[in-house]
């Protein structure tokens, strides 16, 4: 009796089968011959073979990419017929990890699993994540969503981000072009794993905010509603920068300005500054606007942080200037 040939089988066939031309080809958008060989990556002929494993490190399914030479209008990727939408990287999210970032398609996966991140991405593209994978992220302690930049990416991302309320969605620099991903972050843009480590660090400090924000009881729930008009017109017109200027060295750090913390003493750049009007550092969490900076920072009540802004508005000054007499 012959023994039925199995999907492995297949895998190991396909990934033997692999040509020069097309493992160069996979080097190139930044997928070495170690994450080639663990993935098993393949070639039937006419794609590039993706086999897909499941839970227990069976191959459950096989994804198939276009050949670089094909000039067809086919679709980029194309599932094994027959085959439902799967989780590719079960094999990560099983190990126990602290963190995973989400992706959008299996090139990226493996561009972020060269690199060192723990990732996984779904078969069935950016609109697709399916509900009954949610419990397996419920003991990863940081789960990121990294999509393309384009539409189609940033819907699929709020989507997922629905299902995983936790999740930390990372967003790429506009540099990588409008409909950029993972791979032209690292491969186009020639970026490190530090730099993604920053990105990840950023999304994790705005989803941090925006939780404590959501949480947080007004502390001026009991001011006039007068006093609390007149702090949201200060807050719109006086800048953050402009006012942490007087206190710390600011620099541009990519999308943001980044300075020494003024809350606690650190030899290099936690203190970040956010377009809306935030701050937050990453070392001693602190954050807030430019009323609750002056009232932390300098001990001011909130009236007297409200008349401090009045009048650097006018002056220039925190403080008033005593003249001589």
């Amino acid at each position: 009796m012959l023994t039925p040939i199995t999907k492995r089988d297949l895998a190991i066939r396909y990934h033997r089968f692999l040509p020069a031309k097309i493992r160069r080809y996979l080097n190139g958008r930044g997928i070495p011959d170690t994450i080639i060989g663990r993935e098993l990556l393949g070639w039937n002929g006419r794609r590039i073979v993706i086999p897909v494993f499941g839970p227990d490190g069976e191959v459950i399914t096989f994804r198939y990419a276009k050949s670089p030479d094909d000039t067809s209008q086919s679709p980029k990727m194309l599932s094994e017929i027959g085959s439902s939408v799967e989780l590719y990287g079960w094999k990560t999210l099983m190990r126990g990890l602290h963190r995973v970032v989400i992706c959008e398609g299996e090139f990226d996966r493996l561009v972020l699993e060269a690199h060192g991140f723990a990732a996984i991405t779904s078969t069935g593209g950016a609109g697709i994540f399916l509900r009954e994978w949610v419990p397996y992220f419920e003991a990863v302690r940081r789960v990121y969503i990294c999509f393309d930049l384009d539409p189609a990416g940033q819907a699929g991302a709020e989507n997922v981000k629905r299902l995983l309320p936790r999740a930390a969605i990372v967003t790429l620099p506009g540099d990588v072009g409008e409909r950029g991903d993972v791979t032209d972050y690292f491969v186009k843009l020639g970026k490190t794993r530090t730099d993604f480590e920053t990105l990840l660090a950023t999304a994790s400090a705005e989803e941090e905010r925006a939780e404590v924000d959501k949480r947080a009881v007004p502390r001026t729930r009991h001011i006039h509603i007068s006093q609390r008009r007149r702090a949201e017109r200060l807050k719109s017109s006086v800048r953050l920068e402009d006012v942490l200027q007087n206190f710390v060295e600011l620099r541009q750090q990519g999308r943001h300005l980044v300075a020494e913390c003024p809350f606690h003493r650190e030899t290099f750049a936690s203190f970040t500054v956010y377009d809306d009007g935030k701050y937050y550092c990453f070392g001693c969490h602190e954050h807030g606007d430019v009323i609750a900076f002056l009232m932390k920072k300098e001990r001011m009540t909130f009236g007297q942080a409200l008349a401090a802004l009045e009048r650097f508005l006018h002056t220039g000054e925190i403080y008033p200037t005593h003249n001589a007499a």
